[in-house]
């Protein structure tokens, strides 16, 4: 009987370490892409911004779920004309977070890595203009879906409230384009910051 009430008493508190561990904050972010897309000839790397929202959920001390809701811009130029591709996306990444470090570093470098989602707003040239095909449809997918990963860090500033840094490649595994000759996708490195704020846990 003692020894069922130890054991009893060993899994409550592991339990209870593991839900104490578990915790979800939430903050805004912004960042920088520096894109192109694959495939089309003479391209060179585009910037753009972005920015949103984030949340991160802390399974246990080393492993996290990330999710973030972006405004991306995308795209391309090409190094043989002033032509520009820009596109304009909301995008919802998803993420498996591992964390190095304990609970009580002030620095945690992590490792991340998942799918994203992404809806196309508008595709614009050079010149603001839409961009369409030439029996007046859209040239390019509304639904764009990729893999990404990265690393990055979060720095403690205050006991439950952390800046988030994390810089991070992406490509989509979806033609982006509607030219049925060939396949195109679009890549990107991207950097980010943001400053999460506790909800629970911790």
């Amino acid at each position: 009987m003692l020894k069922k009430i130890m054991l009893l008493s060993a899994l409550l508190f592991v339990n209870s370490k593991i839900v104490t561990a578990q915790s979800l904050s939430v903050g805004p972010i912004v960042g920088a892409n520096l894109a192109t897309i694959n495939s089309l000839p003479n391209t060179k790397s585009i910037a753009g911004i972005s920015g949103g929202g984030f949340a991160n959920y802390s399974v246990d001390e080393h492993l996290g779920i990330g999710a973030k809701i972006l405004y991306s811009q995308l795209g391309t130029a090409f190094s043989n004309s002033s032509k520009v591709v820009k596109l304009h996306y909301i995008q919802i990444p998803l993420s498996a977070i591992y964390y190095f470090g304990d609970n009580g570093s002030e620095f945690r470098p992590k490792v991340y890595a998942g799918p994203y989602l992404g809806t196309l707003l508008k595709a614009k040239d050079e010149n603001g203009n839409e961009i369409l095909r030439p029996d007046g449809t859209h040239a390019y997918n509304t639904f764009d879906l990729g893999g990404q990963v990265g690393l990055g860090f979060n720095y403690r500033i205050m006991p439950s409230t952390w800046i988030n840094f994390d810089a991070g490649f992406a490509k989509s595994f979806t033609d982006v384009s509607k030219n049925n000759s060939n396949s195109y996708h679009n890549v990107a490195f991207s950097l980010n910051v943001g400053v999460s704020f506790p909800i629970s846990g911790e």
